[in-house]
C-alpha cells in the first residue's frame, strides 16, 4: 500500500518524465539520447505508476496492448532500414532534408530519426509487455 504523498508525487512526475523521454528521443541523432534510452525512461514512468497505483487499478484506467507497440516499432525500424535499398543505396543509409520553419528557423530532418522512433516503440512495447505479464498474478 502506498501513501497519498507517493501518489501525489507520482501524478506530478508522470508528465515531466514523459516529456523528458520525448526530448531524449528527439535529441538522439545529434546529441546523447535516442530511441533506446527515451523508451527506457517512458517504461520507467509507466512501471512507477504500476507500482504506486497497482496493476488492477491501472488496467481499468490504462491498459494498452504493449505487443502492438512492439510490432509497430519493429515495422517502422525495418522500413527505415530497408527503404534505401529500393533506391539502390546501402542498407541503413540515412537521408537528410532541411526545412525552414517560420518560428524555429532551419530544422534538419533525418531518416535516422524514424529509426529512433521505431526503437523507442520496440523498447516500450517489449519491456512493458514483460512487466505486465510478470506482474499479472492470474
Amino acid at each position: 500500500m502506498t501513501t497519498i504523498i507517493t501518489k501525489t508525487v507520482t501524478k506530478i512526475c508522470i508528465p515531466l518524465i514523459i516529456l523528458f523521454s520525448i526530448s531524449l528521443l528527439l535529441a538522439g541523432h545529434n546529441n546523447p539520447g535516442g530511441g533506446f534510452i527515451g523508451g527506457v525512461m517512458f517504461v520507467a514512468v509507466i512501471a512507477l505508476t504500476y507500482v504506486v497505483f497497482g496493476l488492477k487499478k491501472m488496467k481499468t484506467v490504462f491498459d494498452p496492448h504493449w505487443e502492438k507497440w512492439f510490432a509497430f516499432g519493429l515495422i517502422l525500424a525495418s522500413i527505415t532500414a530497408f527503404t534505401p535499398m529500393i533506391y539502390g543505396h546501402n542498407f541503413f543509409r540515412s537521408a537528410v532534408h532541411f526545412v525552414d520553419l517560420p518560428l524555429f528557423g532551419e530544422i534538419e530532418l533525418v531518416s535516422a530519426g524514424l529509426f529512433d522512433i521505431g526503437v523507442y516503440f520496440v523498447v516500450i512495447g517489449s519491456l512493458l509487455f514483460i512487466f505486465k505479464n510478470v506482474g499479472d498474478d492470474e
